[in-house]
C-alpha cells in the first residue's frame, strides 16, 4: 500500500527521476520540493529556522513545477541556505496562467552539520508527468545532476 504522501527515486542515465504523490496538488508540490532537497542532502540535518516566501507562475502546471523547484534551487546560492520544510500557501490559475505562493524553511549552510549528497544543477521537463485524480496527485520529473 502506498503511503498518503511521499516520494521515491528512479534511475536515469546521468540524472535522477523523482516520483512523488500526495492527496492534493499543493501537497504534491511540497513533496516535490522535499524530494529534490533530499537528493542534495539529508534534510533532517537542516533546522527550519528561517523562512523565505516564493512566488512563481507558469503557463501550465509543468512550467509551474519547473519554476517552483528552479526557484528553490537558486535560493541555495542566493541565500546561502539549505531548506527542509516546504508549504504551498496559495495555488491557482486565471487567464494569465498558474500562480503559486509558497514558503520554505531552512538555515545557513553549515557543512560540518549538513550531510550533503550531490548537487542538483537544474530542474528539467524531462519525463515530466502530472496526474490528478479525486484521491491523489502523482508527479514525475527529472533533475539534472
Amino acid at each position: 500500500m502506498t503511503p498518503e504522501r511521499g516520494f521515491r527515486y528512479h534511475e536515469h542515465t546521468a540524472d535522477i527521476t523523482i516520483e512523488c504523490w500526495a492527496p492534493t496538488l499543493e501537497a504534491a508540490f511540497e513533496e516535490a520540493a522535499l524530494a529534490t532537497f533530499e537528493v542534495i542532502l539529508d534534510t533532517s540535518t537542516v533546522q527550519p529556522r528561517n523562512s523565505v516566501e516564493i512566488n512563481v507562475q507558469g503557463v501550465d502546471l509543468p512550467e509551474l513545477l519547473v519554476e517552483w523547484i528552479g526557484n528553490l534551487l537558486s535560493l541555495i546560492d542566493i541565500n546561502v541556505q539549505f531548506y527542509s520544510k516546504f508549504e504551498i500557501l496559495e495555488m491557482g490559475n486565471d487567464s494569465e496562467g498558474f500562480k503559486l505562493r509558497g514558503r520554505a524553511w531552512g538555515e545557513e549552510i553549515d557543512l560540518e552539520r549538513h550531510d550533503t549528497r550531490t548537487e542538483v544543477k537544474a530542474m528539467t521537463y524531462a519525463d515530466m508527468k502530472i496526474e490528478k485524480t479525486s484521491e491523489i496527485t502523482t508527479m514525475w520529473f527529472t533533475v539534472d545532476l
